[in-house]
């Protein structure tokens, strides 16, 4: 079903490296101050090589070469900002949040006045409203430097580690605070009145950022406006599903189709496109949207059971359609030994209330009468 993403090469590395890993960044911390000030001075390019190549693994999930490569760029230079976000990087992929949130803060502690990044990522690792202090610190920080992309005659300048700020980055960093409102601080007295003011800003920075009409969808949701949900969502998955569809129906093999370069959205925002669409019942659109997701990853049961559930929903003449995507779900969940045992309640549930499959019960039943009649046959 496509390609796949990398997600059973992930896991054996993450399960491989993360107790050495976690191991070797504790030991950097111990490094002492007096080699780090020495190598300050000559290490610089150094370490920038270094980090390079520790980023290169990363995206090839090679954590054990790539812890090392951190490891040494963070003997010469403990308190170096892109080494300590390099680290956090590393040990999220492996999930060790805590250890990461560690390296941020002290990226943080080192550098408060510049780089938006790592006041993005924390942002990710911690909740309410501690999480929107530090998203609103990165915000801050892109704007000043949009500002002075705009005053400058070639917007590389401006930066010097990493890609100028773009509208799109803006809108999204305002998205994520806009979620913290729906989500950790929905419960806040000003929630609703907040999370409206971000999304505002986030259409404001990026009018084509289709996560930003996805986050209005969300937030129309939670004030009952269905339609205007409707038109948000639908505006949201036309900036990326026609591309997908398009693409894929252009190729004539899967491995030259990589739908995670060709849409804006990560997977994981991609399925909530599906759940949204479904609670509006829009069920086409959910399917279509959600078998888009399977040239990516097949083996995420999630996916196969929210298109077994949107066509269970969408009435009698989907339940074929239905048994087929929940029978697959059980196959995967069992497959890659799934621990969600309420999602597979609700499908064994879902499952025993369609029964079998009547066109195949049919079938069965005119293949038996053929071979009862050629037996006659015979006979006479």
């Amino acid at each position: 079903m496509g390609k796949r993403n990398n997600q059973k090469k992930k896991q054996k590395a993450v399960e491989k490296y993360k107790k050495q890993l976690e191991e070797s960044l504790g030991e950097v911390k111990n490094t002492s101050s007096s080699t780090s000030n020495e190598n300050k001075a000559t290490g610089g390019h150094s370490i920038d090589r270094l980090l390079d190549k520790a980023e290169e693994l990363i995206d090839e999930f090679n954590f054990d070469l790539a812890q090392k490569f951190c490891q040494r760029a963070l003997e010469t230079d403990p308190d170096n900002v892109r080494a300590l976000e390099t680290s956090a990087s590393l040990l999220m992929e492996t999930g060790q949040t805590e250890s990461a949130k560690h390296c941020l803060g002290r990226a943080v502690e080192v550098a408060p006045g510049s780089g938006f990044s790592k006041y993005m990522t924390l942002g990710q690792l911690l909740q309410g409203a501690e999480a929107v202090a530090c998203y609103q610190a990165g915000i801050d920080l892109m704007l000043k430097e949009k500002e002075s992309q705009q005053a400058q005659e070639m917007a590389a300048a401006c930066r010097g580690e990493t890609q100028p700020v773009t509208d799109s980055d803006i809108s999204s960093a305002y998205c994520a605070v806009a979620e913290i409102y729906l989500t950790d601080c929905c419960f806040d007295e000003s929630a609703e009145e907040k999370c409206g003011e971000f999304v505002t800003k986030a259409l404001t920075s990026d009018p084509d950022n289709a996560e930003a009409w996805q986050v209005k969808a969300n937030w129309l949701m939670s004030r009952d406006q269905k339609e205007e949900a409707k038109e948000a969502i639908q505006k949201s998955i036309s900036l990326w599903l026609p591309k997908l569809q398009a693409a894929d129906a252009a190729t004539s093999s899967a491995d030259d189709f990589d739908p995670v370069e060709m849409c804006p959205l990560p997977y994981t925002a991609r399925v909530q496109s599906g759940k949204i669409l479904i609670e509006l019942e829009e069920y086409d659109q959910a399917t279509d949207c959600l078998e888009t997701l399977l040239d990516e990853d097949d083996e995420v049961p999630d996916v196969w059971y929210l298109l077994g559930w949107a066509n269970y929903l969408h009435g009698k003449e989907y339940y074929t359609n239905a048994r087929h995507y929940l029978q697959k779900a059980k196959e995967v969940f069992a497959k890659i030994k799934y621990e969600d045992m309420e999602l597979l309640g609700h499908i064994d549930e879902l499952v025993k209330e369609l029964g079998p499959d009547d066109v195949e019960d049919l079938k069965n039943e005119d293949n038996l009468e053929i071979d009862s009649s050629g037996e006659e046959d015979m006979d006479s």
